[in-house]
């Protein structure tokens, strides 16, 4: 079967980076992302044609960047430990789940190619090959760049879905494998809303005219899939966003939220706000779908009950029909909910614990970012600001949503930790630059042609 322009073009860049890998890992580490947003199997021109070689990108794309790692370790940087508490906490967890698999082992082996246990064990060697890549302001600003790109592809794709693509009226069917529902695609697509604003403001002209282009796409896109969780999620976003403005930037941040609020407004129609209103509405107004999950959440309380250790990675499905008989084969709709059903309270507690480090290390970013001068601090306190507001509306988005196994989540709590490294290496950056001026000054003063102290 001949190849269109478009396949060969990929191929060529495919290799290209894997090539490229081997020089500078961080080009593997963004193209991983990407292929994650994309969803690189789906699309016709990467998926179809050569579908037949049996090509596993992400797995590719994982190795070269693990050997490029490996030939370029000099020029990692990783400013301290070789692993900070966030990292060891989601070895801590992914353990956890295993433990949870083997003490209760799901019935069907052939749930998926992918079963939690084993996707979650990839996810964390994907997540410590990038905090011990992305560890500059300049990879950062290089990552932040690869997610605005991968809501500007997502936002396009569904600003031209076919009819096909929605499912009750509903978008539902574009990019990666995690974004294969609704809930999901919005969840990620809120996401990234904030890391799009702060590329705004700490660009040039030519990016913020990218980042406003995205952000419009983006907006679309959440609107397509009537989320109620992304509702949800975007309002917790604004209270954030509005308690932890930084000093004297409040007002910039409101008018961003004003503009894009009001471009979202104008895209919505009536259908959206109707099963948006059912987030907040009373028992007898709510639609069959909002009801059935809480009538979910109360099995599932009645479940931990009985399995207070948990039933299981993968196991709430073919469990949840013993409490709630009505609702036999369905979704958590929760990812708290699905947590402490198949990993027990421990479970439920290690993924809290994990979110709740993770402020805690971002907050420590804020206030050491004081310390250093100019454009140094600015832009890292930015940067804490954005992945802020984004776990804050994950986590929001989280409460209808079963994410406990999906991708994005984890590396949204990775984030972090490659700003903590950024921030220790601007820190050694600027001390070594300081040293030859302090030299200079010391020469002037001791010749006479200076009189200024070295302190």
């Amino acid at each position: 079967m001949p190849m269109s322009l478009k396949t060969i073009l990929f191929l060529a860049t495919f290799v290209a980076a894997c090539g490229g890998t081997l020089y500078h890992p961080l080009l593997g580490v963004i193209a991983y992302m990407m292929h994650y947003q994309m969803g690189l199997e789906q699309q016709w021109w990467a998926g179809g044609p050569v579908q037949s070689w049996g090509i596993r990108y992400s797995l590719t794309l994982a190795i070269f960047t693990f050997l490029g790692i490996i030939l370029n370790r000099q020029k990692v940087r990783l400013g301290g430990r070789f692993l900070e508490p966030q990292e060891m906490l989601i070895l801590v967890f992914v353990a956890l789940v295993w433990i949870c698999h083997l003490l209760n082992p799901s019935p069907d082996p052939q749930l998926g190619e992918n079963p939690a246990e084993v996707k979650l064990t990839k996810v964390a060697i994907f997540l410590l090959m990038l905090t011990h890549v992305v560890t500059t302001q300049w990879r950062l600003n290089v990552m932040f760049w690869a997610l605005v790109a991968g809501s500007l592809f997502l936002g396009y794709q569904a600003f031209t879905a076919p009819g096909w693509m929605f499912v009750g009226n509903r978008l539902d069917v574009i990019g990666g494998p995690d974004f294969r529902n609704s809930n999901a695609l919005a969840a990620f697509l809120a996401a990234c809303l904030p890391i799009i604003g702060i590329q705004f403001l700490v660009s040039g002209w030519k990016g913020r005219v990218l980042c406003a282009v995205s952000s419009g796409f983006t907006v679309n896109a959440i609107v397509l899939t009537r989320a109620r969780g992304a509702v949800v999620g975007l309002a917790s976003g604004l209270a954030v966003a509005l308690l932890a403005a930084p000093k004297g930037k409040r007002m910039i941040i409101l008018a961003g939220i004003a503009l894009v609020a009001a471009a979202g407004y104008a895209l919505t129609d009536p259908g959206f706000w109707e099963r948006a209103s059912t987030v907040t509405a009373a028992e007898e107004e709510r639609d069959t779908s909002a009801q059935s999950r809480i009538d979910i959440w109360r099995g599932s309380l009645r479940m931990l009950s009985a399995h207070p250790l948990g039933i299981g990675p993968e196991n709430f499905k073919r469990t949840i029909g013993d409490y709630a008989a009505e609702h036999a084969g369905r979704d958590a709709h929760n990812t708290y909910v699905l947590a402490y059903s198949e990993l027990g309270l421990q479970g439920l507690l290690a993924f809290l614990f994990l979110a709740g480090n993770a402020g805690l290390l971002l907050r420590r970013i804020v206030k050491e970012c004081k310390e250093l001068p100019g454009e140094h601090g600015d832009r890292l306190r930015w940067y804490a600001y954005a992945v802020g507001l984004a776990l804050s509306i994950y986590l929001a988005c989280s409460l209808t949503l079963s994410t406990l196994y999906l991708e994005f989540p984890y590396w949204l709590l990775a984030m972090p930790i490659c700003i903590w490294r950024a921030l220790q290496n601007t820190k050694a950056d600027l001390a070594c630059a300081s040293v030859p001026n302090r030299i200079a000054v010391a020469r002037r003063s001791a010749s006479g042609s200076g009189s200024v102290a070295v302190s």
